[in-house]
């Protein structure tokens, strides 16, 4: 049993940078994910630690190629005490939500942008029923990594409580999934850390999308499926963030008009049940 949420993965980071050091014969993404990847897979039976690295590095992972401008960061996170401070959050979300116990693991943030007139990012996060991660920059604000901790671990939550395999996941409960991550953040820290995409959108826009698109489809399975919904994608009728600015609008309109709730009540409610209650109903 582990003693700690939160794996001491600074070492395991050390470790990767001095094999990257010594001219391996091995390339820095084959020493990445025998280091890095492959003492996570036990806790995801069916992926080997090839496709786990592919799945970790589509969402914010380093370059290990880039594994020269690591060990400054990582020295700089420790400094910071970047481990023990998402422990210390995390138990206390844990006892908030009555949640369930799970890995945390932290790892730098590849942070390349593709496009010239998009600022580079600076934390992501993964979140599925057993582990979680974070993609962060050195110079990430403490309530930055609160808040990103906050809306993955109420993601490991709510993926709990339904029971449900990421292939039976209807759209509706990814769109909630997502709503109830952020409407946690500004319960816990305040609309200041909200993510700039609960507010893209006006309601005309977003209410109409969401009747066009969304609400034929909202019992679609199977997350792999949702990426556009939840994601945008240029030149489609579904503009950028667009199912995470829904989903968040979902859960802050039910709450705003039937809430307060107690602690994790509010997270504890059908998907069904929130919708219909919402400024997004299905009529």
């Amino acid at each position: 049993m582990r003693n700690s949420a939160v794996i001491q993965t600074q070492t395991w980071l050390y470790k990767f940078l001095h094999a990257c050091s010594e001219k391996s014969e091995e390339n820095s993404y084959v020493l990445q994910c025998k280091m890095l990847c492959a003492p996570i897979v036990k806790l995801f039976p069916e992926v080997n630690p090839e496709e786990l690295q592919y799945e970790l590095l589509t969402h914010g992972l380093f370059d290990p190629d880039n594994w020269a401008d690591l060990r400054n960061q990582v020295k700089i996170l420790e400094q910071r005490k970047i481990w023990k401070i998402v422990e210390q959050e995390y138990l206390f979300l844990k006892n908030l939500w009555k949640g369930p116990e799970v890995a945390i693991y932290i790892y730098p943030l590849n942070t390349v942008t593709l496009h010239r007139n998009e600022k580079a990012p600076t934390k992501n996060g993964l979140a599925y029923k057993g582990a979680l991660f974070l993609f962060i920059t050195e110079g990430l604000r403490i309530e930055e990594i609160k808040a990103l901790l906050a809306h993955e671990y109420n993601h490991v939550c709510r993926l709990n409580y339904l029971g449900l395999a990421t292939e039976t996941i209807p759209l509706k409960d990814s769109l909630i999934i997502e709503g109830f991550g952020e409407f946690a953040v500004k319960e816990l820290y305040g609309e200041r850390w909200l993510a700039p995409w609960t507010d893209f959108y006006s309601f005309k826009e977003s209410k109409g999308i969401w009747t066009k698109h969304f609400i034929p489809n909202l019992n679609l399975r199977g997350t792999k499926n949702h990426q556009l919904y939840l994601y945008g994608k240029t030149r489609s009728p579904f503009p950028k963030w667009i199912g995470y600015h829904i989903g968040y609008q979902i859960v802050d309109s039910f709450h705003r008009q039937h809430g307060p709730f107690n602690n994790s009540a509010l997270y504890r409610k059908s998907s069904d049940e929130i919708i219909a209650g919402s400024n997004f109903p299905l009529n």
